[in-house]
């Protein structure tokens, strides 16, 4: 019989909440289902007191501290009366429950349900701007008890070139391609630092389909497990990024100035700010690729040469049109 450490392990939805009713007045767990496999474990539970989503940060992932930064941003939002899914405590007060896995300790927290479904068109995306920039005027007054990573050029840029780049061997012209690319947008992301751009707490990962709409048009944010601190301008450049990638033919999108639009009115930013973001359009589109090859050992190595001749049109692409 062989001994292989595991990789990544998932847990068995019910024993996991049958486990985590222990600890948590959620009721009595009568349907539970294990809903995505991503940067983190999603479980979600219906209960006899309502519905919860339990996330599973994986191994390695984030730190004891990382993870207690965004409980407690978010449980900052809440008391601000922002709409987010927010982390319930156990009975103990605790926020996080160790779970022994096979591949070592990963950590558990619940949140409250997030009611209604992703939709991006011209009315949430207004809707969507506003509710950033009110989101941003809370986060400028939060006040950090945790370290954590920051959403600067090395995050953003250097350490996803790390992870991309070994997988571009065999494509020494796209490697090449991706360098230069890396070079130039670094030398601005220097000058960004040195400057006096808007920087704060983000939610690291506004793509659009990280909030819930409502029929009454209300939402919910949620999945703040990219936050940290960072450019406010690398914050609004997801939005773009999601809405325009893959698109070489356009990078017009009238949701796109629908959603600055109403976020400029409720929150002001300066001309140099507005102007940076296609320069974080291009570094996204490299994190990306590095996200996607550096967890390749848990999601798989299913990035071929079609997927890189997408993504790197792309970005080709967008830098030629806004030269970067």
């Amino acid at each position: 019989m062989l001994s292989i450490q595991a990789v990544h392990t998932v847990f068995h939805k019910d024993e996991l909440f049958s486990e985590m009713a222990l600890l948590y007045d959620m009721g009595t767990p009568l349907k539970s289902r294990f809903v995505s496999n991503g940067l983190n474990d999603t479980y979600a539970v219906d209960t006899d007191s309502g519905k919860f989503i339990l996330r599973v940060y994986k191994h390695n992932w984030r730190t004891e501290s990382d993870i207690r930064f965004e409980l407690e941003l978010l449980d900052f939002l809440k008391g601000c009366d922002l709409p987010v899914s927010y982390p319930i405590a156990k009975r103990d007060g605790e926020w996080l429950t160790e779970l022994d896995a096979p591949e070592g300790i990963r950590y558990a927290a619940l949140f409250s349900y997030a009611d209604g479904t992703g939709k991006v068109d011209l009315e949430t995306s207004r809707v969507y701007g506003r509710a950033i920039a009110e989101l941003h005027y809370a986060m400028d007054r939060y006040e950090p008890k945790h370290k954590r990573f920051e959403l600067d050029a090395r995050h953003l840029l250097d350490e996803p070139l790390e992870q991309l780049l070994p997988f571009l061997q065999h494509r020494p012209n796209d490697m090449k391609l991706v360098e230069e690319i890396a070079g130039r947008l670094s030398k601005q992301l220097e000058a960004v630092s040195s400057g006096t751009y808007d920087w704060g707490v983000c939610h690291g990962d506004l793509h659009g389909w990280n909030v819930f709409h409502s029929a009454d048009g209300g939402l919910t944010h949620f999945d703040f497990d990219c936050c940290g601190m960072g450019w406010r301008s690398y914050d609004l450049s997801v939005y773009l990024w999601d809405l325009v990638h893959g698109k070489e033919d356009s990078f017009k999108h009238e949701c796109w100035d629908a959603f600055l639009e109403t976020y400029l009115e409720e929150r002001p930013l300066s001309e140099q700010d507005v102007a940076i973001i296609p320069v974080f359009v291009a570094v996204r589109q490299l994190w990306l690729m590095g996200l996607h090859t550096g967890r390749s050992s848990v999601w798989g190595s299913w990035q071929d040469d079609g997927y890189f001749d997408g993504k790197l049109k792309f970005l080709s692409a967008w830098v030629d049109v806004h030269e970067l």
